[in-house]
C-alpha cells in the first residue's frame, strides 16, 4: 500500500536548528534519537468521473510518521491513523455527492464543486505535534465554505490538547488575543465588535467565552502561540481569515514547561510533502435519503412547526387592501457582481444576521459546523442591550411538522429576521438545490405574544441574506444554480405571494434608500422605483 511503500522509502535529516542530534525520551522511557523525528504529508487528489467527465473534484491529507517516531510513540501514531481515516472517508463521500448534484443538477463544468482538505505541521516532537488544517467545500453556491482547524495531540498519550491545558495565563491570554487583533486588522475593529455584540446571550467578552470553553483554533511552537481566525469566527465573511501570534515577549512564562520547544526547529528538515496518484470515483448521492435530525439542547422558548405546507393560522389578520409595486430604472450586468464593493459604493452594510435596525438588535446563536446555520435568535433592546426574547427555531426549521412528523431533508437555519408591530418575520432555507429538500425557502411570521406562528408561506421564495419590509409588503427573493431566480412581494398579513419579478441571478440583498429598491444578485445590481 502506498503507506507502507512511502514509509519505507521515507529518510529523514538530522537537522542542525534541532537540538543536535540530542537523545529523547518517550513514555516507555526508552531513548529517541532527535534525527528520527520524521513526518511526510501525502496529499490524496480525487475526481468524481463518468463517462470521460469530470463532475468534482477535491483532496484529503494523510500524515505518515516515520518508522523510529511511530514506534516510539504509539498513541500519537494510532490517532494519527484516526485523522488519516475520517479525512479520506469524509473527503471521498464529499467529492461523490458532488459529482452526483453536478451530474443531475449542475451543468458538469466541476470547477465549482470542490472539497478540498489539506494540513500542515507546524511542530513535531517528543511533547507536542502541532498541526492545522484548512477545509475548502464549494458545491456551487453563492460562495465557497472554507475554514481553519487544528491539531494538537500530546506525543506521548496521543491525547487531543485544549488551549487551556498548555498556557499558564488564561486571563492574560485573551486580552492579548483581543489585543492584537484589533492592533493588525483596525479596519476591522467595528466588524468584529458589532459581529460579536450579544454573541449566544452570554456575559462577558466573548474572547473570554472562547478561551473557557476552550475553542480556539491554535498551533503552538517555538515562536508562541498561534491563534486563527476564520470567517464567520468573530466577524462577516468579508473580512476573511484573520491570525495573530502570542509570543514569551508578549507574556512572559504562558507556556507550560512540559509543552515549551526545547529549542527552534527547522521545519522543513522534518516534514516532508509529497502527492499522489489521482484516484477517480464514481459520482454517487451519499444522502441515501436520511432526514436532517435536530438532536441539540433547547435555547430559549421553542417555535413549534404547524406544517411543511402554506399556512395561515385563525389569528392572522386579512390581506392588505393595497400593495407597493416595482419599476425597474437600472440594471448593470457582470460575470459576478462582488456585493461588499455593491453595498459600500451605494452606502450599505453587507446583510449578515448580527445587525441592529434602531429597536432590537439581532444576534443569533451557534452557527454550526459552517459557522452561518444559525437556529436560535436572540433579541435585544437596541438602546439599552437588555435581553428580550429567545428563540428556538430549530423545530421551525428542520422539523418535525405537527401535521405529518415529517424531517426536514437538508439542515436549514435561519436567513434574516426582522421584528415590528409584535410580530417577527423570518427567512428560512437550506444552502443547497431543491432537489435536495424542496421544503424550504419559507417567510415565516411569528406572534411575539403567543410564540406561535401566524402564517408559512410556501416554499421556494426566500433564501437572499436578508429581506425588507414596505407598508404590507414584503420584498424577498429565491434562486440557486440552475433554478428560476425570482424576487416576490408578499403580503405582511398573510405571506400570500401578490406579485413575483423575473431577475438575472439569484437574490443576495435588499436596500432601500428614500423610494428606491436597490437589489444586488449573483452577477447584476438592479434599482427599482417604488410605487406606493
Amino acid at each position: 500500500m502506498m503507506k507502507r511503500l512511502l514509509v519505507l522509502a521515507m529518510t529523514v535529516i538530522c537537522s542542525l536548528s534541532l537540538v543536535g542530534c540530542d537523545n529523547i525520551t518517550n513514555e516507555s522511557g526508552s531513548k529517541i534519537n532527535q534525527a528520527k523525528i520524521g513526518v511526510t504529508i501525502v496529499k490524496h487528489p480525487l475526481e468524481a468521473k463518468a463517462d470521460g467527465k469530470v463532475y468534482a473534484t477535491g483532496c484529503y491529507p494523510e500524515i505518515i510518521l516515520s518508522e523510529d517516531y511511530a514506534d516510539s510513540f504509539p498513541n500519537l501514531a494510532s490517532s494519527i491513523d484516526s485523522y488519516n481515516s475520517d479525512w479520506e472517508n469524509n473527503a471521498k463521500n464529499s467529492v461523490k455527492d458532488y459529482g452526483y448534484m453536478n451530474q443531475q443538477y449542475g451543468e458538469g463544468d466541476a470547477t465549482g464543486y470542490i472539497a478540498e482538505n489539506t494540513v500542515d505541521v507546524v511542530r513535531a516532537d517528543d511533547r507536542l505535534l502541532s498541526a492545522l488544517a484548512y477545509s475548502y467545500t464549494d458545491a456551487d453556491g453563492a460562495h465557497p465554505s472554507h475554514y481553519t482547524y487544528s491539531i494538537n495531540l500530546d506525543t506521548n498519550t496521543g491525547h487531543v490538547l485544549g488551549l487551556s491545558e498548555v498556557i499558564t495565563d488564561k486571563e492574560a491570554l485573551w486580552k492579548k488575543i483581543r489585543e492584537k487583533i484589533f492592533e493588525k486588522y483596525p479596519d476591522n475593529k467595528e466588524d468584529i465588535e458589532n459581529y460579536l455584540l450579544c454573541e449566544c446571550a452570554i456575559d462577558g467578552d466573548p474572547f473570554e467565552v472562547k478561551m473557557n470553553e476552550d475553542t480556539y483554533t491554535w498551533t503552538l511552537s517555538d515562536e508562541g502561540v498561534h491563534i486563527y481566525f476564520s470567517p464567520y469566527e468573530i466577524a462577516s465573511y468579508a473580512t476573511g481569515d484573520m491570525d495573530v501570534v502570542i509570543t514569551e515577549d508578549d507574556i512572559p512564562g504562558l507556556i507550560q514547561e512540559n509543552y515549551k520547544a526545547s529549542g527552534k526547529q527547522d521545519i522543513d528538515s522534518i516534514v516532508t510533502k509529497q502527492t499522489a496518484e489521482t484516484e477517480e470515483l464514481e459520482p454517487e448521492s451519499m444522502g441515501d435519503g436520511e432526514e436532517y435530525e435536530y438532536t441539540g439542547e433547547s435555547q430559549g422558548v421553542i417555535i413549534s412547526n404547524p406544517t411543511w405546507h402554506k399556512y395561515t393560522s385563525d389569528s392572522v389578520k386579512p390581506a392588505a387592501e393595497k400593495h407597493i409595486t416595482l419599476t425597474e430604472t437600472s440594471k448593470d450586468k457582470t460575470d459576478w457582481l462582488d456585493t461588499s464593493v455593491w453595498a459600500e459604493k451605494n452606502g450599505f452594510e453587507e446583510a449578515f444576521l448580527s445587525y441592529g435596525d434602531g429597536n432590537y438588535y439581532y444576534a443569533p446563536g451557534d452557527g454550526g459546523d459552517f459557522g452561518y446555520e444559525f437556529t436560535t435568535l436572540f433579541l435585544y433592546d437596541y438602546q439599552t442591550n437588555e435581553l428580550l426574547h429567545t428563540y428556538d427555531l430549530a423545530e421551525l426549521c428542520n422539523g418535525p411538522d405537527a401535521e405529518e412528523g415529517k424531517e426536514s431533508m437538508a439542515r436549514q437555519y435561519i436567513r434574516w429576521a426582522k421584528a415590528m408591530d409584535g410580530i417577527l418575520y423570518v427567512s428560512l432555507s437550506h444552502n443547497g438545490y431543491t432537489s435536495e429538500e424542496s421544503r424550504s425557502g419559507y417567510m415565516v411570521a411569528i406572534d411575539m405574544k403567543t410564540d406561535t406562528v401566524l402564517w408559512r408561506s410556501e416554499p421556494q421564495v426566500s433564501n437572499a441574506c436578508n429581506f425588507q419590509i414596505v407598508d404590507d409588503t414584503i420584498i424577498c427573493g429565491y434562486g440557486f444554480t440552475a433554478e428560476p431566480d425570482y424576487m416576490y412581494l408578499l403580503d405582511k398579513n398573510t405571506g400570500e405571494k401578490v406579485e413575483q419579478i423575473k431577475i438575472e441571478s439569484a437574490a443576495s440583498q435588499f436596500e432601500i434608500k428614500d423610494d428606491t429598491l436597490y437589489v444586488a444578485t449573483y452577477n447584476t445590481a438592479y434599482t427599482y422605483k417604488i410605487n406606493r
